[in-house]
């Protein structure tokens, strides 16, 4: 649901209240949590990767987001 990020977001959730591995909804999240600047992104792509580790594009955001917080931590 394009721009509606908060409908999107319980949408995920329900999702992974049924399927705590479910690919499709932690990658989702992911992206909104970007999008908005939400500091969960983080952990939900970290948490995707645990279910798909082979994913290159998810690999290195979740290293750019490693970056950005260590430089906010300094």
């Amino acid at each position: 649901m394009p721009g509606e990020y908060a409908a999107s977001v319980r949408y995920f959730q329900k999702t992974l209240a049924l399927e705590l591995r479910h690919f499709g909804a932690l990658s989702g999240m992911g992206l909104i949590y970007d999008a908005i600047g939400k500091a969960a992104a983080l952990k939900v792509r970290q948490k995707s990767l645990s279910v798909n580790p082979h994913m290159q594009e998810i690999k290195e955001r979740v290293r750019e987001l490693q970056h950005r917080i260590e430089g906010e931590a300094t």
